[in-house]
């Protein structure tokens, strides 16, 4: 969510890529795990793995969720959810799920599609929102959803956010100075001629949804998609508190992104969520996030078209983003990245067989992506069972 770029996300997807192509063959007729763990040496080898991952990036706390059917899977609950107090991460820990928000904002504009309240080819001028955007009346809703807008992406902005944001975290902040950031600067590209990774297309998919709606993106989330799945522990928050249990959030003290070494010792858990809004502000926990990621999977809440649509990965835009969706080999989903938390959460789509949760209470790190490695490591340990 924070920084989310680009070579280093190209290059983790294309490791998962080639080590699930034997799986994605091998479990074409696999059937449930029936709540069947994996063989202690499978555990011992997930367990080595995570380890050297949290002791690599100074990890405080983890909760990872493993499931292969057929196969078996595995919760991981390790490290401190607390470093005050010692705590240890609990399965119903919430977390602030940063940009995974994408994949409910894109779902809740895709609804939209499919009742013709707007179309994908829709321009941003069509709506008549409370801002303008440079090449308003050439970007599409389509332009957004698959990060081909050529908008600047606001939280680039170490001035003018982070410099605001991060000396005080829960002072709230509306959509409009949001996309008056991106705005600043002007477009960096003409619409549709390539992919950026850009949280300004998802907060202006927000205030779309608001007024073709009349109602808030919160509500209009929480009635689409929380409210029917039964998501009990799952929110699109406006205030910076955190419901309990949660794991807290952490980064390091030096300011972000000049240094991020270091240890995790700054804690950020109460953060403003209005910072993100519709990009990535909500909070969930892991057992939400299993059945979220099944409906995410199987299409359930939109249209056949709609669902085909999301999970199309192609040019213009870049064969691992669809509409709010990324593509990791066999298996969609999205990471996610906001000061205190770094997660990833992946599925294969139709078969649901094989999903990896990963939760981190620490973002920054050295490197971008330190959830999309511990999945990397994770798929390393679990590929030769596919592979037999």
């Amino acid at each position: 969510m924070v920084q989310r770029t680009r070579a280093s996300r190209a290059l983790t997807l294309f490791l998962i890529a080639i080590l699930l192509c034997m799986s994605a063959l091998a479990c074409a007729s696999c059937g449930s795990s029936g709540g069947k763990q994996f063989s202690k040496d499978i555990q011992d080898q997930l367990n080595k793995a995570v380890d050297a991952k949290m002791a690599e990036f100074g990890v405080p706390g983890a909760i990872i969720y493993v499931a292969a059917s057929g196969k078996g899977e595995w919760t991981a609950l390790k490290g401190k959810a607390n470093i005050q107090t010692g705590e240890a991460p609990k399965q119903e820990d919430h977390v602030r799920i940063a940009s995974i928000t994408k994949t409910f904002t894109a779902t809740v504009i895709l609804q939209l599609v499919d009742e013709k309240k707007l179309s994908l080819d829709d321009t941003i001028n069509k709506f008549g929102l409370s801002v303008t955007v440079p090449n308003g009346d050439k970007i599409t809703v389509r332009n957004l959803l698959n990060m081909t807008s050529g908008l600047y992406n606001y939280t680039d902005d170490q001035e003018n956010f982070w410099n605001k944001f991060l000396p005080n975290p829960t002072k709230p902040w509306t959509p409009e100075q949001l996309v008056g950031i991106a705005n600043a600067h002007g477009p960096v590209s003409a619409p549709g001629q390539g992919y950026s990774y850009n949280n300004t297309n998802f907060i202006l998919q927000g205030m779309i949804i608001e007024k073709l709606t009349g109602k808030s993106a919160g509500e209009e989330i929480t009635s689409r998609i929380i409210d029917k799945l039964g998501l009990k522990n799952t929110s699109f928050p406006t205030s910076s508190q955190m419901p309990k249990p949660f794991m807290n959030g952490y980064m390091p003290s030096a300011k972000v992104p000049v240094d991020v070494g270091g240890p995790a010792v700054k804690d950020i858990t109460i953060e403003t969520p209005t910072a993100f809004f519709t990009a990535g502000g909500m909070i969930s926990d892991l057992a939400d996030m299993k059945i979220w990621l099944k409906a995410l999977s199987d299409g359930s809440l939109v249209s056949p078209e709609m669902h085909k649509e999301q999970l199309t990965f192609a040019p213009p835009n870049t064969t691992s983003y669809g509409l709010g969706v990324m593509n990791g080999g066999p298996l969609i989903g999205h990471p996610g990245e906001i000061t205190g938390y770094n997660l990833a959460a992946w599925i294969r789509p139709t078969t649901s067989d094989v999903t990896i949760i990963v939760f981190l209470n620490r973002y920054p790190s050295k490197v971008e992506g330190v959830s999309d490695q511990f999945f990397a490591e994770i798929i390393k340990v679990l590929e030769p069972l596919f592979s037999k």
